[in-house]
């Protein structure tokens, strides 16, 4: 559905110098997945979704979405190949003067669909996205929640086949966001159109992606299925995704040693109990944990804190237990 070969961009300075914002950017998305692009400021993250919309074209390489090339389109072609990609923002952008209904049905009277089938959509898409009987409502009437529930709507108005969403949930607050989540995973479901999402929000990921890109200075530094990523332990994803439990306010005695601890399972599979009794037969204490559930893997992370004597060997049996163990510089 989404498939980038080779994208490079680059920017001219004064003085003839560049700035690289995507090198060699190689990415393929499939068709009904949630993919996520994280990243820290400077990543690459905006450069990447303005040409995805084709608000900017790569300096070399190919984006093709839905089939089409847009490195290549032009004119009324290119004006199709926009409409076939709905686009969230990280603040809904609403027009403030228009209802909810006008703001999710201005994307029809620009294309020039009839009223009455503009009426039918707007109504149908509110339903959708949860807001029905609240068409009349102008944005200023409206929380931040809903206001991105009609950004959504106005996104999803000429059935396209992509959604892309900038920070669709930044400027949220948790229970929102969670809300926000769970709808775009329903749009999904219902309407079988892709969803890339841009974030630097690593809990987006954890809740609705199943893959996910990490860029880094405008390189892909790892991309993968998330249940593939998590699987690694020495991923720069999966540090990511599951951080090593911070143990800073903890006092660890001299004699012990701290070890990061990390185990990946299926549910209905007693890997982490499996390793909790482990640790504990081998006189480990677990100083601090966390567990999480991404795709269909289950994730764990351990600080076990273990006599320093007997530390080597400790490593070596969980180890050989298939769990990935390091030792922690404090």
């Amino acid at each position: 559905m989404i498939d980038l070969r080779a994208v490079r961009k680059v920017y001219p300075v004064k003085g003839g110098a560049e700035v690289v914002a995507l090198d060699d950017v190689t990415l393929h998305v499939d068709k009904g997945a949630i993919h996520g692009i994280v990243g820290q400021s400077g990543a690459g993250k905006s450069t990447l979704i303005r040409c995805l919309t084709a608000l900017e074209r790569p300096t070399e390489g190919r984006i093709t979405v839905d089939g089409v090339d847009l490195s290549t389109v032009r004119g009324r072609e290119l004006l199709r190949a926009r409409r076939n990609i709905g686009m969230v923002f990280q603040a809904a952008n609403l027009l403030e003067a228009r209802t909810a209904a006008a703001n999710v049905g201005y994307p029809l009277k620009l294309a020039g669909v009839s009223r009455q089938e503009t009426e039918r959509r707007v109504e149908e898409l509110l339903s959708l996205v949860g807001l029905a009987g609240r068409g009349d409502s102008y944005p200023s009437q409206l929380s931040g929640g809903q206001r991105q529930r009609v950004g959504i709507a106005r996104a999803l108005a000429d059935t396209p086949a992509v959604l892309l969403c900038d920070e669709p949930t930044s400027a949220l607050d948790s229970e929102s966001t969670r809300q926000i989540l769970s709808l775009l995973r329903h749009v999904r479901d219902v309407a079988g159109v892709t969803v890339l999402i841009i974030t630097h929000e690593m809990s987006v990921v954890r809740e609705i992606c199943d893959s996910v890109t990490l860029l880094g200075h405008g390189r892909v530094i790892q991309s993968g299925k998330v249940d593939d990523v998590v699987t690694d332990p020495t991923s720069p994803l999966a540090r990511e995704l599951v951080p090593v439990p911070h143990v800073d306010d903890v006092h660890i005695p001299e004699a012990m040693t701290l070890l990061d601890v990390m185990f990946t399972s299926r549910p209905g599979v007693p890997t982490g109990a499996n390793v909790l009794r482990l640790a504990a037969s081998l006189g480990a204490d677990v100083t601090a944990g966390t567990f999480e559930s991404l795709a269909t893997s289950q994730v764990g992370r351990l600080a076990l804190s273990v006599p320093t004597i007997h530390k080597d060997q400790i490593i070596a049996q969980l180890k050989a237990n298939n769990v990935h163990v390091q030792e922690r510089n404090l």
